[in-house]
């Protein structure tokens, strides 16, 4: 294999993103958390898997259409995985635009870009990685939810079988393949992309 298989892909974006987003209300500012079990359930599914630590940012669109870089770079610190496939995964992206941004805070975005998976990553998005993170979970409540949201993730994915279910989030899988989801975001956010063309990223 030189990828995660789709069915990987879907099965495992769709369950992570659900069980994260119910178990702890909104899962946009747990990127750790989301990357820990995302790592863990890819291991126990034969894939080797690390969670990654750095500087990220990515563009989202405005409900002006103008568009601006957001993430965790300077003071902060992002989380993400990445496959022994050389793919970048991160379930977080897609939801961004739930939490205000640490650069801006009195902007609101629109639309943000697709959950990533895959070895090419588009200017959209920028991952400087500083190390593989040895992660401990230190808070109770974290703790906790990590276990809740695993011990779930694998019991699900033990049981189902059938076609790929991909999860209702613009995903970017690999190959290039671009998913989008029932509101047509990415649509949006392309469109926005291709008029306004991407500004000049920040130095990571």
């Amino acid at each position: 294999m030189s990828s995660t298989p789709l069915p990987v892909v879907a099965q495992v974006s769709r369950l992570v993103t659900k069980i994260a987003d119910r178990i702890t209300g909104d899962r946009s500012e747990f990127p750790l958390l989301v990357a820990c079990v995302t790592c863990e359930v890819l291991k126990s599914l034969g894939i080797d898997a690390h969670v990654f630590y750095g500087q990220a940012a990515w563009v989202e669109v405005m409900e002006n259409q103008s568009l601006m870089w957001v993430g965790a770079w300077g003071e902060h610190t992002h989380f993400w995985v990445g496959t022994q496939f050389g793919e970048v995964v991160d379930l977080n992206t897609s939801v961004s635009f739930r939490k205000r941004s640490h650069q801006n805070p009195d902007h609101q975005p629109k639309y943000s870009p697709p959950l990533l998976w895959s070895k090419e990553v588009p200017r959209f998005y920028r991952y400087v990685p500083e190390g593989i993170a040895e992660v401990e979970l230190d808070q109770e409540r974290d703790q906790r939810w990590f276990k809740l949201c695993l011990s779930e993730v694998l019991e699900k994915i033990k049981g189902e079988s059938g076609d790929p279910d991909f999860p209702d989030e613009a995903i970017l899988c690999p190959n290039r393949q671009v998913l989008d989801d029932g509101a047509q975001s990415f649509r949006h956010y392309d469109r926005a992309i291709l008029v306004q063309g991407i500004p000049e990223a920040p130095k990571l």
